[in-house]
């Protein structure tokens, strides 16, 4: 209610940005972009966990449902968010493979956003690719890059 007006009237009416984090910020920047696919050109989601339910003891409610994308995208079939999803060209899933990674978390969403026919690039860093702001430095430019020229 505030970020975006405030991006339209620095950038004009049709400016549509991007949303990326790296470990949380992947899970909370992913999740804000299927959420929200009419609002955001894309994400790049850097070494994230997406299944929010492995973190909550047990606990379940709407708001967990609603904020877990491995749940709630293997459920989406409405015509507009699915749909929006579907024509996406800028959703880009990134794992190193080193020390306190956990690059399955990215192929298990990949997994899911295939099964709904939503494009999406999925890519693996190398095993000396470690969770850490060293990598993830090099990651986002290198995706802004080759996507967002």
């Amino acid at each position: 209610e505030e970020v975006l007006p405030l991006i339209r009237n620095e950038c004009g009416e049709g400016a549509k940005p991007l949303t990326t984090g790296a470990s949380l910020g992947a899970f909370l920047a992913a999740n804000c972009y299927f959420k929200h696919s009419d609002n955001f050109r894309g994400t790049i989601a850097m070494s994230g966990s997406y299944n929010i339910y492995n973190y909550l003891e047990n606990y379940f409610d709407d708001n967990v449902y609603f904020n877990n994308p491995m749940m709630y995208l293997k459920n989406l079939n409405d015509d507009f968010h699915l749909h929006n999803l579907q024509k996406a060209d800028s959703i880009v899933i990134v794992s190193g493979q080193g020390a306190f990674e956990a690059p399955e978390r990215s192929r298990e969403l990949s997994g899911v956003l295939h099964s709904k026919g939503i494009p999406h690039l999925l890519e693996m860093w190398g095993h000396d690719v470690k969770h850490d702001w060293e990598w993830w430095r090099k990651m986002l430019p290198f995706y802004l890059g080759k996507f967002f020229n």
